[in-house]
């Protein structure tokens, strides 16, 4: 079934290069990286009745799920079919008669399929998934190697050039008269000026005085000397030579940004630091107190971390405007009195006091989620990071041409925060709306829980990055395939194959040996028939018992079924060798049983999986969808849920003693995978798949435009 909506791209066809060095040109559609001939073909996707007869609202093609098992194996169940094994109750009178009625005719094909070798052939073996036969050929915006892309000699690196840390401020405002209490008026100059003037850099202190140009408006004169005021007396209170102040100390225009991102230098090397406060300019009746106007300080960006690289062990001066005398708040109370997020970001103030160490990448995780809760007047879309980056050691210059996510990427390639993209990467997001940044995951864990197996080689265009070394499977998504694996041997089977496939010889025969030896042949003629008449039940039998060595094979499809039925489609009826995964998706059930083992429950039998599978019957393009993924490496079955059909697992870390495997979808036209989801896998797995090279890769794919076909 085609699809009922296509991409409104703006280009007609887009240029493609395939895994075989294949140029050609196609129309924007859901594909995959076909397998068998490398080739990028539509995306053919089984789907369960309900959703096939449902309304299409989906970029790609449909068909129904085909039963691939032997055709001895459908015949044999052919007269139990239309019996409901997921009822308990006995079968009624009627579909007992239904049952003998298709017995003899299923009794006399059987003894002819049996005895044709075609079908007798197992299915193609093979130990590992499908590969997945992805190559990414082109740049990074910025590559980990300079070597890598020739253009960029001349350009900033992600591992080698770093704005230069600041010994001490360019400029400050001196005291005049610095002993006196009286406020005698200040100067402003060059420290390197001021040295060369008193030849020593004797006793170089300085206050650090924080605002906000909320409350302290640079346009207004009046402003600007109220701040003056308060800074020079916040100063000769502290006993300091000079202070430093954004207003005075960055009069050069044309580095004003360059400065702004250098505080957290100046901060590192003041004596103490002094907040002013003040009505703000647009000021209502509900910002009048101290406190009120402190909290409205600390919303904003810049000013999280004046208070984090404070001196230790120093108490925070807070100045309000048109009072003398300042409040002292202790550092390790900050928090608590200014801060809406009080929980999380006093654990970093505890670390810059030394009080509660935190590890490189708790640090990382932790300021980021501190300071996108928080306002800021955006000079580059990377002014986030730009803020995050003066906690940390190491610091890229500041790039206008970065989006947020390359400006976050750049500097966590620079710093040593124990891999954190590549944690990031294996996070399961609880909502497929939550930004790149969130640090949030569905099987509630941390970004330290989970032992990352990939590496990002480099940062690439359109907030992607360039990972390597994930294993990675082709996922069957058209049908399903016959699935060889081995069988314990036994007497009992091999007589049974006997029995079987040779029972038409010795029919022939008894029919021959009727008329030379009428009792033996009487005698052969009742065996064969008998064995004719109970093959349904010799081939179940046959195939019944432990099997071993599954060919690997990742199958999906949309919708949902119960495992019988997916058991049935895939090697004739239920033999009860599947079954659902315990804790592999967010979707997954389990429960205790009553000798303490875990088992593997259908999540539908959760109101609230249910009410999911039925929502996505009717899932606009964009929304959460519900797919089935077989693994018949592990017969494991799990439910998730995707905006998009992952054509692909790649595993890319570790956590909890499972494998964090990110389905991905394909962007052919620019070589992009773009995750999905991520499923919990079993480890050994790893064994059965192959290696991929370096991938693009995406945290969520873009919004498209679609229209009706």
């Amino acid at each position: 079934m085609h699809p009922s909506l296509q991409y409104d791209a703006e280009k007609a066809t887009f240029r493609v290069r395939d895994a075989a060095g294949r140029v050609k040109h196609m129309p924007m559609a859901d594909c995959y990286i076909s397998p068998e001939n490398l080739g990028i073909e539509d995306l053919l996707v089984q789907a369960s009745d309900d959703i096939y007869d449902g309304p299409g609202n989906c970029t790609w093609k449909r068909t129904y799920i085909r039963n691939v098992s032997p055709r001895y194996m459908r015949i044999a169940q052919w007269p139990t079919n239309h019996r409901d094994y997921q009822r308990p109750q006995k079968a009624s009178r009627s579909e007992i008669a239904l049952i003998v009625l298709k017995w003899i005719p299923t009794c006399v094909a059987l003894m002819v399929l049996l005895a044709v070798p075609a079908e007798n052939s197992e299915a193609e073996r093979n130990n590992f998934y499908n590969a997945f036969q992805y190559r990414f050929i082109g740049y990074a915006k910025t590559p980990r190697n300079l070597l890598e892309d020739p253009a960029q000699k001349t350009l900033s690196k992600v591992g080698n050039a770093f704005d230069d840390r600041l010994l001490r401020p360019k400029y400050l405002c001196f005291l005049k008269n610095p002993e006196s209490k009286e406020r005698l008026g200040v100067q402003v100059m060059p420290v390197d000026e001021w040295i060369t003037q008193y030849r020593s850099e004797r006793d170089l202190r300085y206050l650090f005085v924080a605002y906000t140009t909320e409350q302290f408006s640079h346009q207004s004169g009046s402003d600007l000397a109220a701040l003056s005021a308060i800074a020079e007396g916040a100063a000769r209170d502290a006993g300091v030579l000079a202070y430093w102040i954004g207003c005075s100390c960055m009069p050069d225009p044309s580095t004003v940004h360059e400065e702004l991102y250098r505080i957290s230098d100046v901060i590192r090397g003041a004596e103490a630091v002094a907040i002013a406060v003040g009505p703000p300019a647009n000021s209502d009746s509900r910002i009048e107190t101290t406190h009120e106007m402190l909290a409205q300080w600390g919303k904003r960006i810049w000013t999280f971390p004046e208070v984090l690289l404070a001196p230790k062990g120093r108490p925070i001066a807070v100045y309000t405007r048109g009072q003398s005398k300042p409040i002292l708040v202790a550092k390790n109370q900050f928090a608590a009195k200014a801060w809406d997020d009080a929980k999380v970001s006093r654990q970093l103030i505890d670390h810059y006091e030394g009080t509660l160490g935190l590890s490189r990448l708790e640090l990382s995780a932790l300021a980021l989620q501190c300071l996108y809760s928080r306002d800021t007047t955006q000079y580059h879309e990377g002014d986030l990071t730009y803020a995050l980056m003066g906690l940390l050691r190491l610091r890229p210059n500041a790039d206008p041409t970065d989006s947020a996510f390359q400006a976050f990427a750049h500097l966590s390639l620079a710093n040593d925060n124990d891999q954190l993209l590549e944690r990031m990467i294996c996070m399961q997001p609880p909502t497929p709306t939550e930004p790149w940044h969130s640090m949030r995951d569905a099987y509630s864990c941390s970004l330290w829980d989970i032992y990352p197996s990939i590496q990002v080689a480099g940062i690439g265009h359109d907030d992607t990055v360039i990972i390597d070394g994930a294993f990675a499977a082709n996922v069957c998504w058209d049908k399903f395939r016959p699935v060889a694996h081995d069988k314990s041997p036994s007497l009992k089977r091999r007589g049974l194959e006997l029995v079987l496939h040779y029972n038409i010889v010795v029919f022939v025969a008894a029919a021959a040996l009727a008329k030379v030896v009428p009792p033996l042949g009487i005698i052969m003629l009742i065996y064969s028939i008998a064995v004719v008449l109970a093959s349904p039940k010799l081939i179940e039998l046959f195939y019944m018992g432990k099997i071993w060595g599954m060919t690997p094979w990742l199958f999906a499809f949309e919708g949902y079924l119960d495992i019988s039925t997916i058991e049935a489609q895939i090697f004739g009826w239920k033999l009860n060798r599947m079954e659902w995964t315990p804790y592999s998706s967010p979707l997954s059930r389990h429960w205790k049983n009553e000798h303490g083992e875990c088992i593997g429950v259908d999540p539908t039998t959760d109101p609230e999986v249910r009410e999911k599978v039925e929502r996505a019957k009717t899932a606009l393009f964009g929304e959460q969808r519900i797919f089935t993924l077989i693994d018949t490496s592990t017969m494991e079955v799990t439910l998730f849920e995707a905006a998009t059909p992952p054509v692909a697992f790649l595993l890319c870390g570790a956590e909890g003693g499972m494998q964090r495997a990110i389905g991905v979808s394909y962007d052919w036209a620019t070589g992009t995978l773009y995750r999905e989801c991520v499923l919990r896998m079993q480890t050994p797995i790893i064994d059965r798949m192959s290696r991929l090279p370096r991938a693009r890769f995406g945290f969520r794919r873009p919004g498209a435009k679609v229209k009706a076909v």
